[in-house]
């Protein structure tokens, strides 16, 4: 028996609480790398807010879903940025990439990213980034596998 084929498409209304779910497995990896992002008990509500924020204003990002028979195996969520002081003026930042572990090397992942890369060479960006936790080596070893580079360090301590 085959798999069905992965598709790729913009995240609905109707997606948000399984979207919000994904968010969550990651902000929590997140935090098996680094302390520092400790998942906080509203985060599932907090996740759901700002997708659906996100929905409404398509200009400053775009959200799709990976899905192969009705469910959802992937998301990412990118970010419009205006960069006031630099060329080119527009970040497309990478906020959100999560695949479910089913969903790994299957095309969903790679499915996510062109889709956006389409729409953002329509929309004339010519710049994204990626947003991760500095100590998770699975990100750093993708993201730089597909031509990115470091370009800003955020440095941060808890207070006491």
């Amino acid at each position: 028996m085959s798999k069905s084929e992965i598709k790729i498409r913009e995240l609905k209304d109707t997606d948000v609480s399984v979207a919000a779910q994904l968010m969550l497995r990651l902000k929590k990896l997140n935090g098996e790398f680094d302390s520092i992002f400790k998942v906080s008990d509203g985060a599932k509500a907090e996740a759901e807010q700002i997708l659906s924020e996100a929905l409404k204003d398509k200009a400053k990002h775009l959200s799709y879903v990976s899905e192969r028979d009705g469910k959802v195996l992937g998301l990412i969520v990118i970010n419009l940025i205006h960069r006031c002081y630099y060329e080119p003026e527009i970040e497309a930042r990478i906020v959100d990439f999560y695949i479910m572990p089913e969903g790994r090397r299957t095309g969903a992942g790679k499915g996510l990213l062109d889709r956006a890369y389409k729409e953002l060479k329509a929309r004339n960006v010519k710049l994204i980034t990626a947003e991760f936790p500095a100590l998770n080596p699975i990100a750093m070893k993708f993201y730089k596998g597909l031509g990115f580079r470091e370009i800003v360090g955020i440095y941060g301590k808890m207070l006491e």
